[in-house]
């Protein structure tokens, strides 16, 4: 009998392993199905804001090409059917298109070009930024970069500085081929160049337009205080800005006949997916026509 009870005790264990050794296996494979499915939904929403990106874009560009341009933005010109927005801003503002879309367009005459390079602007905004009473050594290394010669500016950066500091790298010496780039170079490497990018384009500029242009931007251009600033901004916030009031208002003129008006040269920017962004596209345009494009793309990237 006590042998009858221990086979018994035996054969319930046995039952209560391969019961715990079943429902573990159904688990697992539970697991495994939610996080295909899950994965698949995935894929599935990024394929289709990849798509309602796409077509967004292509829709941006038609609103351009056919659209009046003003100082400060592009008045749609038909395009009833396709949006209800009637102006693209050209300052970089984000602006939907619909509940899930959003457009940035961004004039490169707003911004401080890293091609038609000013080193003043670009000196002001770095000495803002980092609270410096000079940064002509950061300007020094940039032109170090980029120049054919290596022979080193004051405070500058030549081959050896590089290799002296164990760096896989040494300078380009030719010009930036993305913008990124400017995150290697001695001086931006510690930080500064995460904080200035939103600022910097590799699009050339054809002048300066304060009509697009950022705070930080301005004041760089400008080297105007925050007082100012508020000042200017109040003014531009009713009407686009002319030199004679720049002038009146700042003490600031910028003369060529070149400024106040946007550049053929455009940052478009398109994100789809609400709240959270699920994918975009970053794009460099050249809107002036030419023998074989109504436009052309200077550089293009996708997240």
């Amino acid at each position: 009998m006590q042998t009858t009870r221990g086979n018994g005790g035996s054969a319930t264990i046995l039952m209560m392993l391969i019961a715990a050794v079943i429902v573990t296996v159904g688990l697992g494979f539970n697991w495994l199905v939610r996080e295909h499915i899950r994965a698949s939904e995935g894929l599935k929403n990024k394929a289709e804001a990849m798509l309602k990106a796409t077509s967004a874009f292509d829709t941006v560009i038609y609103l351009i090409l056919n659209g009046q341009f003003t100082q400060k933005e592009v008045i749609i010109v038909g395009g009833t059917d396709i949006t209800e927005l009637k102006t693209l801003p050209l300052n970089g503002q984000a602006i939907p298109l619909t509940e899930d879309l959003q457009v940035q367009i961004q004039d490169s005459n707003g911004m401080i070009s890293l091609v038609t390079l000013g080193t003043g602007p670009l000196e002001r905004l770095i000495k803002r930024t980092e609270n410096l009473d000079s940064a002509a050594g950061q300007v020094n290394c940039l032109l170090d970069w980029i120049d054919t010669s290596d022979l080193t500016r004051v405070g500058g950066a030549g081959s050896f500085y590089y290799r002296s500091q164990g760096l896989p790298y040494v300078p380009r010496h030719y010009a930036l081929q993305y913008k990124e780039e400017v995150g290697f170079i001695k001086g931006f490497d510690n930080g500064l160049y995460s904080k200035i990018q939103p600022y910097l384009t590799l699009l050339p500029s054809s002048g300066f337009n304060p009509n697009t242009a950022s705070d930080a931007v301005l004041m760089a251009y400008l080297d105007i205080n925050e007082e100012s600033l508020k000042t200017l901004k109040e003014f531009m916030s009713k009407k686009a800005i002319s030199d004679w009031e720049l002038f009146a208002l700042t003490g600031r003129r910028l003369g060529s006949e070149d400024n106040f008006s946007p550049s053929p040269y455009m940052e478009v920017t398109v994100r789809a997916g609400a709240p959270k962004g699920i994918y975009s596209i970053r794009a460099g345009l050249n809107i002036a026509q030419n023998t074989y494009s109504p436009y052309s793309v200077v550089y293009w990237s996708e997240e």
